[in-house]
């Protein structure tokens, strides 16, 4: 699929709708990243802008972050701290 876009004076471009759907882009505060090869150019959604991509990227090479909470047994009472 062949889809164009026009450069500005400022030599800036508009996403098209049908690159930012394909390329799960929503919202302003996402980025892109552009893949420069010799006669190639590819555009993908940038991933560090992705906070739960990755969190579980982080669980997936490191395990959970969830750990339980520690025991301390009953309270008692008015704690009086200096």
């Amino acid at each position: 699929m062949l889809i164009k876009a026009k450069i500005t004076s400022k030599n800036q471009i508009t996403i098209p709708k049908a690159v930012r759907d394909r390329l799960g882009i929503k919202g302003k505060h996402n980025s892109v990243a552009f893949n420069i090869e010799e006669e190639r150019v590819t555009i993908e959604k940038s991933k560090e802008d992705d906070l739960w991509q990755m969190v579980k990227e982080q669980e997936e090479k490191y395990g959970s972050i969830d750990t339980p909470e520690i025991e301390w047994g009953e309270d008692v009472g008015k704690e009086i701290i200096d």
